[in-house]
């Protein structure tokens, strides 16, 4: 729910579903989060194509859960005002480090993508959340002891600092696909292969 995921209710609040969507690029990805959740799913993932405002054909895949009560604590963490939002407290009382991994898969990345790059910051990617929210996420995410930041540069993102970077790797390599790995800072990618060289 940090990430691209959202909530819908069709009987005013009673039961939730949830629907998850995303880009040809992720489908590995979501058929992960897909066997996660296959006894809450009646169909199997569904190819999209629509075109977009540069009228180009984009490819997604989506599925999305049947409706349940038990996703209403769910709607209890992040639906203010009938909208997608979260409660103060929400990362401090419930992000794990697990959730903090798929956080990273579904909307995270490295701050720089250009290869020649001296920038090892990685991002959050909270542009559908409010400032507030966003300033809230931040700090609140110093519980791992990751030194993170809010820019406003017309972005509400989080950066956690590349001084942080082998604490992030640390909470978020036991879940972290094979891949996802492209969107850690290339030393980081070194630094998991060494990590799997050593477990095995």
């Amino acid at each position: 729910m940090l990430g691209d995921a959202s909530l819908q209710t069709q009987n005013k609040g009673k039961t939730y579903r949830m629907k998850f969507e995303w880009g040809d690029k992720h489908q590995a990805y979501l058929f992960h989060v897909y066997n996660l959740l296959d006894e809450w799913v009646l169909a199997q993932p569904h190819k999209k194509i629509r075109l977009n405002s540069y009228v180009n054909f984009v490819t997604t895949w989506a599925f999305q859960t049947f409706s349940h009560e038990a996703f209403n604590i769910l709607a209890e963490l992040f639906i203010i005002n009938n909208k997608k939002g979260i409660i103060k407290d929400l990362i401090k009382n419930h992000l794990t480090a697990r959730s903090l991994a798929y956080w990273f898969m579904d909307d995270g990345g490295k701050l720089d993508y250009n290869k020649n790059s001296k920038n090892f910051s990685v991002v959050l990617n909270t542009q559908s959340f409010t400032k507030e929210e966003v300033e809230i996420m931040a700090v609140e995410s110093n519980k791992f002891n990751l030194s993170s930041t809010r820019t406003n540069k017309d972005k509400q993102i989080i950066i956690i600092d590349h001084s942080s970077d082998n604490k992030f790797l640390n909470l978020i390599k036991p879940y972290l696909i094979p891949e996802m790995e492209y969107k850690l800072p290339s030393f980081l990618k070194q630094e998991t292969k060494s990590l799997l060289n050593i477990l095995n």
